[in-house]
This record gives structure tokens, C-alpha cells and sequence, in this order.
């Protein structure tokens, strides 16, 4: 099964190292879906809540906006003003 690797950085620490098998950001035009060889894209984040989804179950974030930027080989870097779980 396919995965992301997925890190989300705050100002002053890393919230989040790992991995996910689908990943939901709130960009200022709606939800992102992030899948594993999602193609590369940078997007502007508003407030609300990140969402990592596992076979196990979600992992939620708030946040207080930032940037989205998936790159190549599915990793998913989220810079936020403010993460907390």
C-alpha cells in the first residue's frame, strides 16, 4: 500500500513526523485530499483543522492557517502559524 510521508512544522516545533494514507488541509478555496502520487502543488491554508487518515483511525491538527506543498514521492510538507492536536 502506497503512503505519504508527512510533516507538519509549526514556528517553534514539529507537530506532526510520519506517515498517512490520506491526508485533509483547508485551503482558502475548500478541502484538499492529498493521495500518495498526488501531483506537486503549493497552496495558501486558512484556519481550521488538518487531518491525517490511517488504516487505524484519523489524527486531527488545528491550525491557524499556513502553506501546503506536496512534492515529488509523495511528501506532503504542511508550514503552519500554530499546529496543536
Amino acid at each position: 500500500m502506497h503512503e505519504l510521508k508527512v510533516s507538519i512544522i509549526g514556528k517553534d516545533k514539529i507537530a506532526y513526523e510520519g506517515v498517512a494514507e490520506a491526508v485533509l488541509v483547508p485551503s482558502t478555496t475548500g478541502i484538499i485530499e492529498v493521495l500518495p502520487e498526488h501531483m506537486q502543488l503549493i497552496s495558501a491554508l486558512k484556519a481550521g483543522e488538518v487531518v491525517l487518515k490511517n488504516g487505524d483511525g484519523e489524527k486531527k491538527f488545528k491550525i491557524e492557517g499556513g502553506v501546503l506543498e506536496v512534492r515529488p514521492e509523495s511528501t506532503v510538507v504542511i508550514l503552519v502559524d500554530l499546529a496543536r492536536e
